[in-house]
């Protein structure tokens, strides 16, 4: 009688397990199997995700994260973001920033929705571009929007209508490094601008949209004809200067010797 009983709590107590360590790999499967939607905002901008579940049971609480931290305790987002709806949506107030990307996770009860939260990335060039044959050039494309993406160049010459792709992997005149911010090949580099560099170039991020500019390359002795031209009208100047002293003494001697004449006749 007590064999049996022991048993059959032995067979219980197996069983109970058998069943906790299904329930568990349901779990983490459930989980594991959430779908992630990649999410562009513009900088500057509102930035909203809803998370509402149909049926949703009004008693549970809805739990909002980004990168695994809950949503109240992320530093950058402290007083910057508002829970409506019954929480289920949330919202950044005012204006978005770069820092505000990441991966964002609402779960309610056993459901589960997540968000890969990226900055719609922008290029920024000057609109125009100078440089002195022979300088150094560093083209430097500014990019916003969080993760940053690669940037990839483009160049047409002023004399054609076709646009060439500059990448590192050729070997040439042209060189790409990083930029200020960190981001691969973002600053464009020529050692020796060279007249015929001339033309508009552009970079994009991403898949955002370009931006350009155009390079003037100057003379190198561009810098020394206003200097020339100033010594050329200075030394005009002084010439029809002394003209014009000689011509004006000249008459005031012929005087001068006519009077004396004049005296000596008398």
């Amino acid at each position: 009688m007590r064999s049996e009983m022991f048993l059959s709590v032995a067979l219980l107590f197996l069983t109970s397990g058998a069943l906790s360590n299904a329930q568990s790999e349901d779990d983490t499967r459930g989980f594991a199997e959430v779908d992630t939607n990649t999410v562009y905002y513009d900088i500057n901008r509102n930035l909203t995700l809803n998370c509402t579940f149909p049926n949703a049971d009004k008693t549970l609480t809805y739990l909002w994260k980004k990168n695994d931290k809950a949503i109240n305790e992320v530093p950058e987002l402290k007083e910057r973001f508002k829970l409506e709806e019954n929480n289920a949506v949330f919202a950044i107030k005012g204006r978005s920033n770069e820092e505000d990307y990441g991966n964002y996770t609402c779960s309610l009860g056993g459901e589960v929705r997540a968000w890969e939260v990226r900055g719609r990335p922008v290029a920024r060039l000057p609109d125009n571009t100078n440089v002195v044959e022979g300088q150094k050039l560093k083209l430097q494309c500014k990019v916003v929007g969080k993760p940053h993406p690669a940037v990839t160049w483009t160049y047409q010459s002023d004399s054609s209508n076709q646009s060439l792709n500059i990448t590192s992997a050729e070997p040439g005149r042209f060189k790409l490094e990083p930029n200020e911010q960190g981001v691969e090949d973002a600053t464009l580099v020529l050692d020796a601008a060279e007249r015929s560099d001339a033309g508009t170039y552009a970079c994009r991020a991403g898949d955002g949209l370009p931006d350009h500019t155009v390079l003037r390359v100057k003379d190198m002795y561009a810098a020394l004809w206003p200097f020339l031209g100033i010594c050329a009208e200075v030394f005009v100047l002084c010439a029809i200067i002394l003209v014009y002293e000689k011509r004006r003494t000249k008459p005031e001697l012929d005087d001068s010797d006519t009077d004396n004449h004049d005296q000596k006749k008398s």
